[in-house]
């Protein structure tokens, strides 16, 4: 009677200090310097605004907050679209963002505040942050800072 046995994988390394030469190097992300972009910035109804970074070699994604207060007479919220550009020039459509789901839209209470934290990866060199008013009558009063993730 004959046994197979599975045959046992060897480690490439001969040694620990050869093994760790090859190691993986993870560590937490380091954050950038927070900027605050727009400050109680009144957004007209129908309106939009735009915040263009440029970002770094070393940078891998942007961190946007956007704070909105609301007219006590809304009827619409806010949407924050984020669109790519490799020249800063010559940025994505709205509508072709929309369509890629890079966009989002922050909760509506009329008369009140709503503020959301997105992650926005890093595409291309530059990215455009859009702000749409979608109350086409009353102004909203927006806050947004950014930060990059290094």
């Amino acid at each position: 009677m004959v046994f197979k046995t599975k045959s046992v994988r060897q480690s490439a390394f001969a040694t620990s200090e050869a093994a760790a030469e090859h190691t993986i190097n993870i560590s937490t992300p380091r954050l950038g310097d927070t900027s605050q972009d727009l400050a109680n910035y009144s957004l007209a109804g129908g309106g939009s605004v735009s915040v263009t970074k440029r970002a770094d070699v070393n940078e891998s994604a942007l961190v946007a907050t956007i704070r909105v207060t609301y007219a006590a007479n809304a009827t619409a919220g806010v949407r924050v679209v984020w669109l790519y550009s490799q020249d800063g020039t010559n940025f994505d459509t709205v509508n072709d963002a929309v369509a890629q789901s890079n966009y989002y839209d922050l909760s509506f209470a009329a008369g009140g505040t709503a503020q959301a934290t997105l992650l926005i990866p890093l595409l291309t060199p530059y990215v455009q942050i859009l702000v749409i008013n979608k109350d086409s009558t009353n102004a909203a009063t927006v806050n947004l800072w950014t930060l990059f993730i290094l």
